[in-house]
Parts: C-alpha cells; sequence; structure tokens
C-alpha cells in the first residue's frame, strides 16, 4: 500500500503473502471485537450471578440480531467496492462510498427505533427467564442506543477492507475495544451496575470509535479517496441498487441464521437457568473460535472480489485453498484444547458448579460446530466475492432455517436427546452451507457471471 493511496491492489504479487497480510489485522480486529460482549460476559459473571449471565447472553443474541442488518450493508458495500478496484473503476469508489454511509445513516435510525420498541417482545419470545428478565431489558435498551455508531464504524470499515486496507479498520475496532474493557471495569466491578453498566459501556465504546474514524478519515481524505463534501453523500440509485442486492442476501443469510439459533436457544432457555447460561458462554466461545474462520471469509471475499473483475481465474482458486488450509490447521489447535480443558475454559466466565458440570458435553458438541464453520468460512467468502446473491439467499434458507430448526426438532424429540439435541442440530446444520459452497466452487459456473463492477 503506498503513502498516496489506501487502496491495495491484490490482482497481483505473491499471493499467500498477500493474504496473511491482509488477513492477521482482520484477525485481530475480530478478537478485538469479540471482546465487547466477552468482557461484558467475562465480568458479569465473576461479579454477579448466573441469572445476569443469562440476561446478557439472551439479550446480546437479539442485539447481534439487530447489527446483522448493518453487517449486510457493510458485506454488500465492501463485495462492490472490491471488483471496482480490481476493475480499476475509482468513480465508482467514491460514488459506492457516499452512497453506502447515507443509506447506513437512514438503516441504523430505522433498527434502533424498531429494537427500543419490540425489545419487550422479543425477550419474552426467547423464554428469558424471569430472574433475568429486568437485567435483559436494561441490557438491551443501551445496546440499542449504540446501533448508529455500530453501523456508523461498520460501514467505514467496510469500504476500507473492500479497498484492500484491512489495517486502519483494526485501529478503529481497537479504541473501542479498549474503551470498552476500562467502562466495564468501571461500570459493572466499581459501581455495581451489572448488566446495564456492560451494556452502556458497549454503546459508549461504539461512539468513540465512530468518531475517531469519522474525524481521522476526514483528515485523511485525500488518500480515502472520498472528500466528505454534502453533495457526495447524495445516493446514487444505480449504485444503491447494486449494494442492496449484495447485501439483502447476506443480511439476510446472518439474520436467518441468527434468528433459528435463537429459536433453538428459547428451547433451550426453557432447561433452566443454568442451561441458559451454558448455552450463552458456548455463544461467546464460538465468536473467539471464529475469528479465523471468519477473518480468512472476508479476507477470500475481497480477494476474489479484485481478482474475478480483473479477469485471474488463477488466482480466485488459489486464495480459496489458502484460506481453506489455514483454517483446518487452526481448527485442529483449537479443538484439542476444547477437548482437553472443557471446565478451565468455561470456568473463565462462570463459577457455577452446575454450570461447569455441563461443559465438557458441550465442548465434544462444539467441536463439530468448529469444523462446519472453518469448511464452509473461505468458499462463502469466495460466493460472496464472486457477487453470486441468489446463491446465497438459497444457502441462507438452507442452513439457518430448514436444516437447524429441522435437525434441532429431530434430535431433541423423536430422537430423545434432548438439551444436547438442541445443540447437536446446531452444529450439524452448518455441513449444508459447506457442501452447497464447494459443490459450486468445483461446478466451475462462476467464470462465467456478470461483474457487477
Amino acid at each position: 500500500m503506498n503513502q498516496r493511496t489506501m487502496i491495495n491492489d491484490m490482482t497481483r504479487g505473491p499471493l499467500a503473502k498477500q493474504i496473511l497480510l491482509y488477513s492477521v489485522p482482520l484477525m485481530l480486529a475480530n478478537l478485538l471485537q469479540t471482546l465487547y460482549n466477552l468482557v461484558d460476559l467475562a465480568v458479569v459473571g465473576q461479579v454477579t450471578d448466573s441469572a445476569c449471565v443469562s440476561a446478557v447472553s439472551v439479550a446480546g443474541q437479539i442485539t447481534f440480531l439487530l447489527y446483522a442488518l448493518g453487517m449486510g450493508l457493510g458485506s454488500g458495500t465492501q463485495i462492490l467496492i472490491s471488483q471496482q478496484v480490481g476493475a480499476g473503476n475509482m468513480g465508482g469508489v467514491r460514488k459506492t462510498t457516499g452512497t453506502s454511509l447515507t443509506a447506513t445513516l437512514f438503516l441504523a435510525a430505522a433498527v434502533t427505533a424498531a429494537g427500543l420498541i419490540f425489545k419487550n417482545l422479543l425477550l419474552t419470545l426467547l423464554n428469558t427467564p424471569a430472574e433475568a428478565m429486568r437485567d435483559a431489558k436494561e441490557y438491551m435498551f443501551w445496546c440499542c442506543l449504540g446501533i448508529p455508531f455500530t453501523y456508523g464504524y461498520g460501514s467505514l470499515c467496510a469500504v476500507l477492507r473492500g479497498m484492500g486496507d484491512s489495517k486502519r479498520p483494526m485501529y478503529i475496532i481497537g479504541i473501542a475495544a479498549a474503551t470498552n474493557v476500562v467502562l466495564d471495569i468501571l461500570l459493572v466491578y466499581s459501581f455495581g451496575m451489572r448488566a446495564k453498566g456492560a451494556a452502556i459501556a458497549t454503546a459508549a465504546a461504539q461512539a468513540v470509535s465512530f468518531l475517531f474514524a469519522l474525524v481521522y478519515l476526514y483528515r485523511h481524505r485525500e488518500s480515502f479517496g472520498f472528500d466528505f463534501k454534502r453533495e457526495s453523500f447524495r445516493i446514487d440509485k444505480p449504485i444503491l441498487h447494486m449494494v442492496v442486492s449484495l447485501s439483502a442476501p447476506l443480511a439476510f443469510m446472518s439474520i436467518a441464521i441468527t434468528i433459528s439459533m435463537m429459536f433453538i436457544n428459547a428451547w433451550v432457555n426453557a432447561y433452566g437457568v443454568v442451561a441458559s447460561a451454558v448455552s450463552g458462554i458456548g455463544s461467546k466461545l464460538y465468536s473467539v473460535v471464529s475469528i479465523v474462520t471468519q477473518s480468512m471469509q472476508t479476507a477470500d471475499a475481497t480477494v476474489t472480489g479484485q481478482n474475478i473483475a480483473a479477469h485471474r481465474v488463477d488466482r480466485v482458486k488459489k486464495a480459496l485453498y489458502i484460506c481453506t488450509g489455514i483454517c483446518m490447521v487452526y481448527w485442529a489447535v483449537i479443538s484439542t484444547l476444547c477437548l482437553l480443558l472443557p471446565g478451565q475454559i468455561f470456568g473463565l466466565f462462570s463459577t457455577d458448579s452446575a454450570v461447569l458440570d455441563m461443559a465438557p458435553s458441550y465442548m465434544l458438541i462444539s467441536v463439530v460446530m468448529y469444523l462446519s464453520f472453518a469448511t464452509m468460512g473461505p468458499p462463502l467468502g469466495f460466493v460472496n466475492g464472486v457477487g453470486n446473491v441468489r446463491f446465497n439467499f438459497i444457502i441462507s434458507i438452507a442452513d439457518g432455517v430448514v436444516a437447524r430448526i429441522g435437525l434441532g426438532l429431530l434430535l431433541s424429540g423423536p430422537l430423545g436427546l434432548g438439551l444436547h439435541g438442541y445443540w447437536w442440530g446446531s452444529a450439524l446444520a452448518g455441513f449444508v452451507s459447506t457442501i452447497g459452497c464447494w459443490a459450486y466452487f468445483f461446478s466451475g459456473r462462476w467464470k462465467n457471471r456478470q461483474l457487477l463492477a
């Protein structure tokens, strides 16, 4: 990356080195991102009780669902910009940046309002334990107020990643994570504000990171390639149509999987506060374990987008193999730790003996779930980079709705696995996406797709 532009051309040069240089900051950024809810859960779990842990876990599922809409818009923007960079369309990059930022503002306002209005209904639908309801409501309220800032810095980071710049998003998220840790300890531990304090810390951290990103990119607007003038924020309808056509299936896929997991967790919550706490801790552990797979998915999407637009099919294939190999090595290491140290790992988030007793059986299932995501992440990034929105839509239905809910009900009910059946259903459902994405890759049909750029 040269000094005059933030664009990183990945259509030439040593591909493995480029992927590693691009993905390492992504991994660090994803690690820092997970600190939001992980620190919330860890501090709450060590200072309060299982009811408060359950509240943060259940409310966190809903806030993640609300965040998914913004992440979908950001992912669509990243894909389009990566193809525009590969095609050398810098004018399109500028129009996409302005259109995306303005559309994000309107979407954030609508989602914030919806979250505040329907928070009580959603918590009830998830069978939130009665003793956790008050904390859950307070946690959701403050997290909803932070949505505009979350969407804002997420949109800016998506633009940068599409340009091939993964370092600056890492710095932006790092500031948010550091702020969140300090405020979590202060509000929850020192002031005893329970889940409410954790949520205020998260919302404040998001605001700080967004304002920092905005000021930084404005001061470096020449190298960023966007002048921040009022007319530059005008929505370009053709660009908006392309961004939405990409974003909607991606957001729907994330939402479908999240909603299906919410159904599963709602059924799990019916087994009591201990089962709810175990499931919540498991979700947070997954967010750590998925750091590498999500980074490889993002990296492969960007590399694919640039190279498919530059007609470098050979680099598209090679990138997928490299990213998948990295994911599989990582899965082997993490799985070994999960199987050998289940109690110690869960002990980081809870001191409840009943929760710790359930950890080994949950970890065994988790290893299978981690495998499904390790084999799904890179090929899903490939599909995203190609821009095949129709296929993403089909995958989201098959994985997020049919397989996850269907398998959970089948295994827990007719096959008699009870509570563990719901967890096994979630673990196995991911392989639907794995099989579908790899089948599409080996079919070769993607080589003849019309480019969005």
